[in-house]
């Protein structure tokens, strides 16, 4: 995505070597391929899409850039993954100006998305934010994301991009997606892109391409969202976990639990015994980076978001 601008072009003479070069370079490093896809690599083809399938564990394609521009060909692009059983994630270039129409930009994402994708991506690598934090409007974005899908929410930046602008509110995005093309990121990371010149024979384009890091491909093709994942092969549509607030910013305990005063939640930080009934009062959810969540209270304090003890 990153100079997503930049062609590649292949001279005249001997383009035919260098395509079956490249082909058969790429031949056994394909099958685990993860390209990014979108108008930029043209129309895709009925053809394209069965190849492809043979050569990627799973694509992540534009859906739009920013509110006001659809990629011309995502609608025809993710009708054929459907078609042709290709897994497939969707991403949403920001181009959001503050927290407000971050909420409206992820909004029309997700109407305008294909309703078979396994995950959908906040592409964030242009800070546009003139009103309020680019931080807030990232978390703008996320919970409206979430209150609109239980699916998993991947945030997608380059590594300083990520740091300076994001922060903390990347955090609650159930994977990071990181580019760095020099080395492996040294931020959290659960989907690496390690290059822009990835030759899929598929496309006979090159492409961005990623390589997973935390998580099995089937994390991503799959509906678990346990952070074990490689061990759990059994579908999930519901979250284990809250990922985000209530309109009431509310919690019900449905079982006896602890408030604490550490994010911790060891038996020293115990503050005091909550019984089935009881109404707590919330301010934030976070993920931990072991993939469970926890509410903060309006007190400054911490309860669990696991669903099986509160009811939002």
């Amino acid at each position: 995505m990153i100079k997503r601008k930049i062609a590649y072009c292949l001279a005249t003479l001997g383009v035919s070597i260098g395509i079956i070069g490249a082909a058969t370079t790429n031949s056994k490093a394909a099958s685990s391929a993860i390209p990014d896809v979108s108008e930029w690599q043209g129309k895709m083809t009925s053809l394209q899409a069965q190849n492809l399938k043979n050569q990627v564990s799973f694509v992540i394609n534009r859906r739009q850039y920013g509110s006001s521009y659809v990629d011309k060909y995502a609608t025809n692009n993710t009708a054929l993954y459907v078609k042709y059983g290709i897994p497939f994630g969707e991403y949403d270039y920001a181009m959001f100006t503050s927290p407000a129409s971050a909420k409206t930009e992820a909004k029309n994402f997700y109407n305008r998305s294909n309703k078979s994708a396994k995950f959908y991506v906040l592409d964030y690598e242009q800070n546009n934010v003139t009103s309020g934090s680019s931080k807030a409007a990232v978390l703008a974005w996320y919970n409206e994301m979430r209150s609109l899908t239980n699916k998993k929410l991947v945030f997608y930046s380059y590594q300083s991009f990520a740091t300076q602008y994001a922060g903390s509110a990347r955090n609650n995005f159930d994977a990071q997606w990181i580019a760095n093309y020099s080395a492996k990121p040294t931020i959290a990371t659960d989907l690496w892109q390690y290059t822009n010149k990835y030759y899929l024979a598929a496309l006979g384009k090159y492409v961005d391409n990623s390589k997973v890091v935390t998580h099995p491909a089937s994390w991503w093709t799959g509906t678990s969202i346990a952070s074990t994942a490689l061990a759990d092969t059994s579908a999930v549509t519901t979250p284990k976990y809250y990922h985000a607030l209530n309109a009431a910013k509310q919690v019900t305990v449905n079982k006896k639990i602890y408030l604490y005063d550490s994010k911790t939640f060891s038996k020293a930080n115990r503050v005091k015994t909550l019984s089935s009934g009881d109404s707590v009062s919330i301010q934030s959810v976070t993920k931990r980076s072991t993939g469970s969540y926890y509410f903060t209270t309006t007190t400054g304090q911490y309860i669990t978001a696991n669903r099986s003890y509160v009811n939002e």
